[in-house]
Order: structure tokens, then sequence, then C-alpha cells
């Protein structure tokens, strides 16, 4: 019974790391696969690193709070059709990040298409609790 507790222990604490409340958290769908992208407020939004998607696409999402422009999420999807990532969609929010009709977060749900595979990108995200 004790290493069953143990690792019911170690799980909880596995699924304590990573994502907390106040995060931002995007479901990328491509191919028939999701992703799952996380962004902690930052003060360095230029840091923030794409996350590779399939083949043709690198997707990132910001979330920060600047003295300039105040509090933001955006979200960046890039094209890698010839070997450099180009941006193809940005999208901007600002508070309330209210839901969306539909269950798709505060972004409703979004396609994004790669001009020269024709390869088709969906994402919606949603503010952590």
């Amino acid at each position: 019974m004790r290493p069953l507790i143990a690792i019911a222990g170690i799980a909880l604490l596995v699924a304590s790391v990573g994502a907390q409340a106040g995060d931002v958290r995007c479901h990328v769908i491509y191919g028939g696969e999701e992703w799952i992208v996380d962004a902690a407020p930052t003060a360095t939004p230029y840091k923030a690193a794409n996350q590779k998607i399939g083949r043709y696409f690198e997707f990132k999402v910001v979330q920060a709070e600047l003295p300039s422009v105040g509090r933001f999420v955006r979200v960046y999807t890039y094209g890698i059709s010839t070997g450099d990532a180009v941006l193809i969609h940005q999208a901007s929010f600002r508070p309330p990040f209210n839901p969306q009709p539909g269950d798709w977060g505060f972004t409703g749900l979004q396609y994004v298409y790669e001009p020269s595979k024709s390869s088709e990108l969906q994402y919606w995200c949603r503010m952590l609790p």
C-alpha cells in the first residue's frame, strides 16, 4: 500500500509543476494532432520561444504587462515552407480575457493557413483558473 501512496504523491507533485493559475494555455491542432502551448506572464516578451508544430508551422504565445502598452496576450504563427520561419499570422488580445461562446477560450477558434502548402492549423487559447 505504501508504494502506491508514494507513487500517487509523486504524480501530484509532477502535475503541479508546469502551468499555473494566470497562465495562458493554447490548444493547437494540426494534422489530426493537438499540442498544448503555455505562456506565463513575462517582462521580456521578445525572448519567448517558438514551438514547432508539425512540419510547416511554428507557434508562439506571449503574455506580458509592459508599462508602455499594459497587459496583453499575443499569438504568433510562422510558416516554414522554405526552411526559414516566416510570420504568417499575429493576433493581439487585451483584458478582459472572457471565454467566447462555444467554449473556445478568449480567442475563439482561429484558423491559420500556410500559403504555399495550403496546410491548415487551428488554435484557441484560454486563461487557466
